[in-house]
């Protein structure tokens, strides 16, 4: 959900990386929600504590998103793509009185690619500019439509630093998931940002588009001194004054706008530490890193239980992912009034307390804070994988949360049946679109653990940690095709199929229909196995998914497995069991994100449908043979079509008994190209493909 590099205005639906990146998204404007967080402060807490952790997050952004005006304003970011942010300082105060944030931000950067003679920022209509400066001079500077407009002193050549200093102040204007929002709960004001992802431009001037991450970060917020401020970093000095109170918070992370937050309010602190367990740190190294939590002080108010398992939490993360990206700083969350969780970087934005939006934050550490997203098409490489995180995590504690695996799985698996489009979104105009639960939540984490599955434990752990390592993406960006190119650098396979149809061009998910017969073969049973994919539009495009799929065989011994390909609608197998057999369950373990839960098929001694098991040699140039197994003694004829579907020849073969059986004929006055060969019997007909070459 961050990045790195120049932003060049394009088409909104047009994305590249290697220094220049896609202006992501115009953003819908968003008034009108005061009244909604003013009733969830005089509420407390919204208690999202029965929501799994994805859910929860969704949950509350989409109760956000439901309030939005009809006629939404969209934006993209009109910073300069010429400049490469390299620092940021807030130096402001916030008026609770007036409700008013204003202060001196000063923007540093590189200039790349061309000169540059005036820098451009983004600010939103509700902040006044009333002075802009660089070192001593004064600059000249427009502020409208949204834009802040500097002209430089002099042109600047790539390579040069550029640095201003900005003097503004004003209302904040409430845009998308809220940006900045202020309220009073049982007496006492709090204050709260909630930037994603274009929210940040209404509350501070920079150049608001995710893909230009400065490398570091200095807050400094003044509040009346009842107040305490979090924020990312560490807490550099806190100074008293006239009853005022001063943070500044420092952060010498890469970090883009909308994960660099604030959040004011009455708050009781809790203070850990994660200390990595052994054997991590025989791995890694020693770690021992705070934790700090700000907690809403009603008086008592206890540490929640939620947030005090983020230490087991960290230490599940790291074992998959590998080292905390984050460690020369802290991890730790602040209270907020909005229900879910938002993953500001080391300081989670939390509006409820339960352990699975815990776990969903901190995993956004490695999966959308540290490694970003280029472009919002590839959102589900963040909320994907902090929702399959859970999975992560109620896996490894399996006594304290019985059952949450299955029920994570089953409700994650459930929900992603509804997802519309593609996982990689094909257009970012849509917030509520972009964040639907079904599909960068819930389907991006069934395509992780359908990863998982077919690559095994070692190999993905070796994938997640590779992936969250590169130099190339960590603190920076990556794609999906990044990803995948890791998932083949680690498993030396092609990947490229299961990410088109699970990801970047296939919809839907397959249905898949089983039946199966047996025959005694010497001492063993033979089982014949047809497979079909029935799925169709528009529930999906994809007509056959090609996937590892795994029968399960019960025989009066006890269950046999077996793992075959699976990349035709209609696909025929057989097996080879140690004692009779009475039923085959397909999928067993609910592996691959399909239609209904069980698949099963009770075996039948005789075929109930002919069997046409293949032809060989396929491709032929001479004499092709086709196997076959007729369902019951009959008439059997095989008709022999073109690729235009034209009927080239007709082989009727009389009445036939039951059994395995061949048929051989020539094909030497037979052009090169595609034929399909239909073989029709009174209980049913069978298609196989042949190509004859020459």
């Amino acid at each position: 959900m961050t990045y790195n590099a120049n932003v060049a205005t394009k088409d909104d639906t047009e994305e590249w990386v290697n220094r220049s990146y896609l202006v992501a998204t115009r953003w819908a404007s968003l008034v009108g929600l005061a009244l909604f967080f003013q009733t969830a402060a005089a509420q407390d807490i919204v208690n999202t504590d029965h929501l799994r952790g994805a859910q929860g997050c969704a949950d509350a952004k989409a109760r956000v998103w439901a309030q939005r005006p009809v006629n939404n304003t969209h934006l993209r970011s009109s910073g300069t793509s010429d400049i490469d942010i390299t620092y940021y300082s807030l130096d402001i105060e916030i008026d609770f009185t007036a409700r008013t944030v204003g202060g001196v931000v000063r923007v540093e950067g590189r200039v790349v690619n061309a000169p540059i003679s005036e820098l451009v920022l983004d600010l939103g209509d509700g902040m006044t500019v009333t002075d802009v400066s660089s070192g001593s001079a004064p600059l000249v500077f427009t502020h409208a439509n949204r834009e802040l407009t500097i002209t430089l002193p002099s042109t600047f050549s790539p390579g040069a630093m550029v640095s201003v200093d900005i003097m503004y102040g004003g209302k904040p204007v409430v845009t998308g998931f809220g940006s900045f929002m202020f309220g009073t709960r049982i007496g006492d004001p709090f204050a709260w940002s909630l930037s994603e992802p274009y929210g940040a431009r209404e509350w501070w001037p920079c150049k608001d588009h995710p893909s230009d991450k400065a490398d570091s970060v200095r807050v400094v917020v003044t509040v009346p001194d009842s107040l305490t401020v979090g924020s990312q970093g560490l807490l550099r000095s806190k100074t008293v004054a006239a009853g005022k109170a001063t943070y500044e918070w420092v952060s010498h992370y890469p970090i883009t706008t909308y994960l660099i937050s604030v959040a004011v309010g009455k708050f009781r602190f809790y203070g850990d530490t994660y200390n990595r367990p052994a054997a991590l740190a025989s791995e890694f190294g020693p770690l021992s890193m705070p934790l700090e939590h700000y907690v809403y002080d009603d008086g008592d108010s206890p540490m929640p239980s939620g947030w005090a398992r983020v230490g087991l939490a960290l230490a599940v993360l790291e074992d998959w992912f590998g080292p905390y990206p984050f460690a020369a700083e802290k991890y730790g969350h602040a209270n907020v009034t909005f229900g879910g969780g938002m993953e500001h970087q080391t300081l989670t934005s939390m509006g409820t307390y339960s352990t699975g939006v815990t776990v969903h934050e901190a995993a956004h550490q490695w999966f959308g804070d540290a490694v970003s997203v280029a472009s919002w098409r590839h959102l589900w490489l963040s909320e994907g994988f902090a929702s399959y995180a859970e999975n992560l995590y109620w896996e490894a504690y399996p006594d304290s949360f019985p059952g949450g695996l299955e029920s994570s799985l089953t409700g994650q698996r459930n929900f992603a049946r509804y997802a519309e489009g593609t996982l990689a979104l094909a257009e970012t105009l849509s917030v509520g679109n972009m964040f639907d639960y079904t599909r960068v939540y819930t389907k991006g984490a069934m395509v992780l653990h359908m990863l998982r599955n077919i690559v095994g434990d070692d190999d993905f752990r070796t994938i997640m940690r590779t992936y969250a390592a590169d130099p190339n993406t960590r603190y920076g960006l990556a794609t999906t095709d990044v990803f995948r190119c890791v998932v083949e650098n680690v498993t030396g396979s092609s990947f490229d199929t299961f990410f088109s149809q699970w990801v970047t061009d296939g919809t839907g998910y397959p249905e898949y229909r089983v039946s199966a017969d047996t025959a005694p073969d010497g001492s063993k049973w033979s089982v014949d196995v047809v497979l079909e994919q029935t799925q169709t539009m528009p529930a999906s495009n994809v007509i056959a998914f090609d996937m590892p799929v795994t029968f399960a065989i019960e025989t009066m011994s006890g269950e046999e497995r077996f793992t075959v390909q699976n990349d035709q609608s209609w696909q025929t197998y057989r097996f080879e069991v140690g004692d009779v057999p009475t039923r085959v369950t397909f999928d067993p373990d609910i592996a691959i994100l399909r239609g209904a839960d069980d698949v099963v098929a009770s075996v039948s001694a005789t075929p109930k449908v002919p069997v046409f098991d293949g032809i060989v040699p396929n491709p032929t140039n001479g004499t092709a043979t086709l196997r076959f197994r007729n369902a019951r003694s009959g008439d059997v004829t095989f008709t022999l079509f073109d690729a235009a579907g034209r009927r080239v020849a007709v082989y009727p073969r009389g009445n036939l008994p039951t059994g395995p059986m061949e048929f051989s004929f020539g094909t030497d006055r037979l052009a090169n190209g595609v034929y399909f060969v239909r073989m029709e019997t009174s209980t049913g007909s069978s298609t196989r493909k042949m190509v004859v070459v020459r």
